[in-house]
């Protein structure tokens, strides 16, 4: 089975067995006439996944920090609207805790970004010719509209397959829970900006803690799926 057009990658099987054969632009390789092993991780990249998963955690950290600071404010809201006055300065004070601690998540959320966009390129610099798409789509699909709901996820896929290993199935979740995390976070965003009242703020805040919780659970996820892939590397 010759196919010209099918650009090198991996794709189901032709016999029909439900594996994926890696198709060289030229012909199948069946898995156990597969090239040579991926070349292993350089020390400098082992040092990198060591330090995106400290960025990971210390973005977790941060994620519990705010949903204690948020269901702190949501308390104190809550009591305002039942009458206690007195409650304005423990929203002052929550006002303060929320700008603290997103300066500290963004800044540490930027900085794993970048690491992780450079950890996952030498990776697929070290498959290159395994996956569908090339280490500068591996970087570049992050940024990009639409494709990033989905593109990051193949690309992962593929570094695991590039290794002959089979993606985790944690992995989807891991995914799922970003995205539902950037999702929640955004619409916590458009209610805070155009918020008119406190009751408005206040389903803000509980979008904005939600939010929070999903990152928590999604950057353990996260530093498993660096350490995991980074070992089948090495």
């Amino acid at each position: 089975m010759t196919i010209p057009s099918m650009n090198a990658g991996w794709y189901p099987a032709p016999d029909g067995s439900g594996q994926s054969w890696w198709w060289d632009g030229a012909q199948w390789v069946p898995p156990q006439l597969e090239a040579p092993p991926v070349p292993p991780a350089g020390p400098g990249t082992l040092r990198l996944a060591v330090v995106v998963q400290v960025l990971l955690f210390t973005s977790a950290a941060l994620a519990l920090a705010t949903v204690a600071v948020e269901a702190f404010g949501i308390a104190s809201v809550d009591d305002y609207l039942g009458g206690n006055d007195g409650a304005t300065s423990t929203i002052a004070t929550y006002d303060t805790l929320s700008a603290v601690v997103a300066l500290l998540s963004l800044v540490v959320l930027v900085g794993t970004g970048i690491l992780w966009v450079i950890w996952q390129h030498r990776l697929a610099t070290q498959a290159l010719g395994r996956t569908r798409r090339s280490p500068g789509w591996h970087v570049g699909s992050w940024f990009i509209p639409v494709v990033a709901w989905w593109f990051p996820y193949q690309n992962v896929s593929d570094l695991w397959r590039a290794v002959g290993r089979t993606r985790p199935g944690w992995q989807v979740a891991w995914w799922g829970l970003w995205i539902a995390s950037s999702v929640t976070g955004g619409i916590s965003g458009q209610m805070s900006f155009r918020a008119q009242s406190l009751e408005e703020y206040l389903v803000a805040m509980i979008a904005s803690l939600l939010s929070s919780l999903l990152l928590f659970v999604a950057a353990f996820f996260a530093a498993r799926l660096v350490r995991q892939l980074t070992r089948a590397y090495a």
